[in-house]
């Protein structure tokens, strides 16, 4: 077949054409056949990318979980402590209950991290001492031992600075792996595969309309719309998951983290308060501490992912401990540990226990709500992908038609 002359009177021998439409044929297969591939399995690794933030964030929840019990249990000691050997049925059942949270939770924690299994073991060594401290200091406060007081500030002391430290530790390195897991969908790397095949089938299709004075390659054209529905596809699924996180993040996420985080100052507040009473008259260190946990839980509060949070209760035991502070420095130690031990109803004591009853309530549901969404997306995650697959191979046949079509007319 004689040459053909091109514009700018340039000659290619008729011969090179085939060989062109040849090798542009499997170029174009290649092209296309690489970005399904690459889009399908960047879909994969979002969709894994769920369970991974599912998994990050439950261990989160987890730890915090831990946290929370282990100041609680703490919390409900040091103020039954303060009642000697009278203390209330059903407080050292929540105290024993606390330990036995700790304890489960420490259990799966270990399981479902091994990365915080060193931590955990140490964890749980100070989780023991801490246990047959408290019995030892119970046991002498019910004969009236001073020494009791010993053991209590000294079990007590060894949780809230080991204890609290390792768990801060988990809490620092489980955050970390949930935002790095909730940040992984990035939409705009997801499309830029089909953005690039799309250009490279354009410039594909620009050189054959030179060629045989035909605009479009309907072949070309159709793998470029099934690359195109590919792309989009990808993006929309991509892009609606990192809105879904990124709403998670500030909403029901960010309730479960920062919600644990605020009831866990406040026991440890608790804690302080009662620690003070102990101290009879030396406790300022104890109130200062009090302080500084209490601003703590009211900032949490301001935030609007705790909205829900019962700040009501939470003031209420505020001003009780206002009334303990009062009486304890004007000398009326005992109606100072009344105030802090009065279960009644309306008490400072069952406000404080009715705000930490509805901050697990709020964590507890927050953390499912969580769990559901990244979970929910992974079906939508597979069906792209399955489809991308499909789109792929009706694309790369596309293509290898619409090329193979100028083929055949040097046959």
């Amino acid at each position: 077949m004689p040459g053909q002359v091109l514009p700018g009177n340039e000659i290619v021998p008729g011969r090179e054409i085939p060989q062109q439409l040849s090798r542009l044929r499997w170029v174009s297969v290649i092209v296309v056949l690489a970005v399904a591939a690459l889009t399908a399995m960047q879909l994969i690794l979002a969709g894994g990318s769920l369970q991974t933030a599912a998994r990050d964030t439950a261990q989160l929840v987890r730890v915090q979980n831990i946290k929370v019990h282990l100041l609680r249990a703490d919390a409900l000691a040091t103020n039954a402590f303060l009642i000697g050997g009278l203390e209330a049925p059903e407080q050292r059942a929540r105290y024993e209950e606390s330990l036995t949270a700790v304890s489960r939770g420490i259990a799966e924690a270990a399981q479902a991290q091994p990365l915080d299994r060193d931590v955990l073991v140490e964890l749980n060594g100070v989780v023991v001492r801490y246990a047959e401290g408290m019995a030892q200091a119970r046991a002498n406060n019910r004969q009236g031992l001073p020494v009791g007081a010993g053991y209590l500030r000294a079990s007590s002391a060894e949780l809230r600075e080991r204890g609290v430290v390792l768990v801060d530790a988990l809490v620092e390195a489980n955050t970390a792996r949930a935002d790095r897991s909730l940040g992984a969908h990035v939409p705009v790397l997801v499309v830029l595969p089909a953005i690039a095949a799309l250009i490279v089938l354009g410039i594909i299709n620009q050189w054959i309309a030179r060629r045989f004075r035909r605009r479009i390659n309907t072949g070309l054209a159709g793998a470029a719309a099934a690359i195109l529905a590919i792309g989009l596809a990808a993006f929309a699924v991509s892009a609606a998951q990192a809105g879904a996180n990124s709403q998670l993040r500030s909403g029901d996420y960010a309730t479960a983290v920062n919600g644990s985080e605020a009831r866990s100052d406040a026991n440890a507040a608790k804690t302080n308060e009662s620690l003070r009473l102990v101290a009879r008259g030396s406790g300022q260190a104890y109130e200062t501490a009090w302080g500084t946990f209490s601003s703590e839980v009211d900032s949490a509060l301001e935030a609007p992912e705790l909205g829900g949070a019962p700040k009501a209760d939470w003031a209420a035991y505020v001003a009780g401990h206002q009334e303990v502070v009062k009486l304890d420095s004007s000398g009326d130690w005992d109606g100072a540990v009344r105030v802090a031990t009065d279960r009644a109803d309306g008490s400072a004591t069952t406000h404080f226990a009715a705000f930490d009853a509805g901050m697990e309530d709020l964590i507890t549901q927050a953390a499912a709500k969580t769990s559901t969404v990244l979970r929910s997306a992974s079906p939508a995650f597979l069906t792209v992908t399955i489809a991308t697959i499909v789109g792929g191979l009706a694309a790369a046949g596309l293509a290898w038609r619409g090329v193979t079509a100028r083929l055949k007319e040097y046959a």
